[in-house]
């Protein structure tokens, strides 16, 4: 998208438009006007008028007049207001680190640094949506299985726990415990054991064993802040089973010190299966499941528009790094952190979107060597439909999730749907605003030292909503009608 000046907008395409459109009528009137003095005299002279009647009234707008195009005129007004206000936020809220990106339909209204290069923090969850959607498709499912060989109901040695990669296998105490953004659309870890004792398994002779092979057992991207691991995401697995959590309550993690997420998600599952009657003699680890073991019991994730829209909605950091493994393994060949962001950046351009200044390191944002545009995030929601997964999982403001108690009192609560992000030195927002004229897409990445506190990014915040809502402030239709 091009790059305008913030305070002069181009209209006057707009207004040429209006104009072209008048040309027939006003050809139409001096056609009638000469065809009139072609009419023989006794037949077009008028009969002598009324002393009594009142004279004809003139027209007081000229035939090109803009007033003839009064929802043109209208539209044209209030597209100049916003700018206007636009305008005064950047200048007084945006430095040389930072962008702000207004589109009116997708057709971009107000430009300022939107190809500068930023870090989104979580703003980047919406590349790894978009790149899921496409590379892996809306209604791809993760599948998790349990494998072994089954004799008359006993399992006779391990039973193999083979993780998917499905990042939302919980268990109901996890899912109701108290979680800031208790995550949804899960897959149940009970379905699953409940699905092995329909099998007709009754007692497992061996371990039940967590298989992570799928991806690489790479905790944490290598270049995370030390107070992001295990507190904001990770330890990543293949097999995870409700974030990799040892104790519900808390922020413990089955790292590699106490096994290892496969082995705490097996020692999950064997306490789940005694719970429905079924003995496992041997307790629980972690290793791999023979090549030829064959599928004794399964359960299915709900389809990845349900996930991108969970990831969205809860800013789930975990779902974003799965999702990245995933592309990299479809894409790449390779279920690596590495391999997927070669492969998002390889999707991403086979989508249209100039990938120029773009730098991906993780797929959730918490890593601040992310680079991205506003105008790369422009363009992918511009590609987004309204009713599809990535705009109906953002936030909605003062009413769900990240979003929930921002723009309380603001013109804008429950209008604007849109993702936030937050570092030290990073605060994003992008997202939609439904209008009376149109739908605003909106991307702004403050970018600065200390810009994630209240206090720094709020004005910034709070001057952008006041803006939006001045949307549309043209003068009403009636108002500038022909008279």
């Amino acid at each position: 998208m091009s790059r305008r000046h913030p305070g002069r907008p181009s209209i006057a395409p707009v207004i040429a438009l209006a104009f072209l459109a008048l040309i027939p009528a006003v050809l139409f009137a001096y056609g009638w006007r000469w065809a009139a003095g072609r009419v023989p005299k006794e037949i077009s002279d008028p009969p002598v008028a009324d002393a009594a009647a009142p004279p004809a009234l003139a027209l007081a707008t000229p035939i090109l007049s803009i007033r003839r195009a009064p929802q043109t005129l209208a539209t044209v007004k209030s597209e100049e207001g916003l700018v206007a206000q636009l305008n005064d936020v950047a200048v007084n809220t945006i430095n040389e680190q930072s962008c702000l990106v207004v589109t009116l339909d997708g057709r971009t209204v107000f430009d300022h640094g939107g190809d500068t290069p930023v870090t989104p923090a979580s703003n980047e969850k919406l590349l790894t949506a978009a790149v899921a959607l496409k590379a892996l498709g809306p209604d791809y499912a993760f599948t998790t299985a349990l494998k072994g060989n089954l004799v008359d109901g006993v399992v006779d040695g391990d039973l193999y726990f083979v993780g998917g990669g499905d990042p939302l296998l919980s268990t109901n105490d996890y899912v109701t415990s108290n979680l800031k953004y208790p995550p949804f659309n899960v897959t149940s870890l009970e379905a699953l054991a409940d699905n092995l004792v329909a099998a007709g398994v009754t007692r497992v002779r061996g371990k039940v064993v967590g298989d992570e092979s799928r991806y690489d057992a790479e905790r944490y991207v290598p270049t995370w802040a030390s107070d992001i691991k295990d507190q904001e995401a990770g330890p990543l697995s293949a097999l995870m089973v409700n974030d990799s959590t040892r104790q519900i309550g808390t922020v413990r993690r089955w790292t590699d010190n106490q096994g290892g997420p496969a082995a705490g998600a097996a020692r999950t599952l064997a306490a789940l299966l005694q719970d429905r009657g079924v003995a496992v003699g041997g307790g629980s680890a972690a290793g791999s499941a023979p090549p030829d073991a064959p599928v004794l019991a399964s359960v299915q994730s709900q389809p990845m528009s349900a996930i991108v829209q969970e990831m969205l909605t809860t800013s789930d950091d975990n779902t974003a790094e799965m999702l990245l493994k995933e592309v990299g393994l479809a894409v790449g060949g390779a279920g690596t952190t590495v391999a997927g962001a070669q492969a998002a950046s390889t999707t991403l351009q086979g989508m249209g979107i100039d990938i120029g200044k773009l730098n991906i390191v993780d797929g959730s944002g918490l890593d601040s060597s992310n680079i991205v545009r506003c105008n790369i995030l422009i363009q992918i929601l511009a590609m987004q439909p309204l009713d599809g997964p990535i705009a109906t999982g953002l936030p909605v403001a003062a009413q769900t999730g990240s979003l929930a108690t921002e723009f309380v009192d603001s013109p804008i609560a429950g209008q604007l749907h849109a993702k936030t992000g937050s570092l030290s030195n990073v605060k994003s927002l992008t997202g939609y605003l439904p209008t009376a004229a149109g739908t605003i897409e909106l991307s702004m990445i403050l970018n600065g030292q200390n810009v994630g506190n209240e206090g720094n990014y709020l004005p910034a915040w709070n001057a952008l909503g006041s803006a939006l809502a001045t949307y549309p402030s043209g003068p009403p239709v009636d108002q500038v009608q022909p008279r």
